[in-house]
């Protein structure tokens, strides 16, 4: 069968979702903003503690205290002269994750919880819009980029069975560049995403500093997928 088409949608006139302001959520934050992307909202539910300082870089010690989200919204309003900042200081759950996701045309997920990313990742999914997903611990990180339908979704790459019981990148730490670097792709496929939505989908940068430094993989869809098999059946 022949695909419905899919139409560009340039940085000014599109809106981006950022679930968790972490390391990597300020990063690709900031970026978008810079790229001139026109909506923004920042999801987070936590509050700036003096550890986060020396790698989330949308803080200083004035924000100690201060939600997240509020934060960096200031942060980014101070820098940005035609981007609309939202922020929200929730948790993102199955409640309002569908609203939140079906009125941006692209989501990245800065989370650090596993169980966050697995219902962004259904959520884009179920309503066809793409999503970007990262991750870091000590010195790696690496970041997909879903086209729902179309491409390799999270739960094809990693299925959540496999990915129960590994540690949380807090419990590991992160190397602050190596956050940075994936912060940044992120943005960088999501923009990709929105300007040619027939590029980048099913492809996990992998990034670690000891070794290759930057590797490429491929991933197919799993037509067996629970949670991407009927959007693939819509696109079709």
């Amino acid at each position: 069968m022949e695909r419905k088409p899919h139409h560009a949608i340039h940085a000014e006139h599109a809106s981006a979702l950022v679930v968790g302001v972490g390391a990597l959520g300020c990063q690709a934050a900031a970026a978008l903003v810079s790229a001139g992307i026109g909506g923004l909202t920042l999801v987070d539910d936590d509050r700036v503690e003096r550890s986060n300082l020396q790698r989330q870089v949308l803080f200083d010690d004035t924000d100690i205290g201060r939600p997240k989200a509020i934060a960096a919204a200031l942060a980014l309003r101070a820098e940005a002269r035609a981007s609309t900042i939202t922020a929200r200081t929730e948790r993102v759950t199955p409640d309002i994750a569908a609203d939140l996701v079906g009125n941006h045309d692209v989501t990245i997920d800065a989370t650090d919880d596993p169980d966050a990313k697995y219902l962004l990742n259904r959520t884009a999914v179920e309503a066809g819009k793409p999503l970007v997903y990262g991750g870091v611990a000590r010195t790696g990180g690496l970041t997909l980029a879903v086209r729902p339908g179309v491409s390799a979704c999270l739960a094809c790459a990693f299925p959540p069975q496999l990915a129960r019981g590994n540690e949380s990148c807090a419990a590991l730490g992160i190397i602050a560049p190596v956050a940075g670097a994936i912060g940044a792709l992120q943005a960088h496929l999501a923009l990709c995403l929105l300007e040619d939505p027939t590029s980048v989908g099913g492809l996990l940068y992998v990034y670690e500093m000891h070794g290759r430094r930057w590797r490429t993989l491929r991933f197919e869809r799993d037509p067996q997928c629970s949670t991407c098999a009927a959007a693939a059946q819509r696109a079709a």
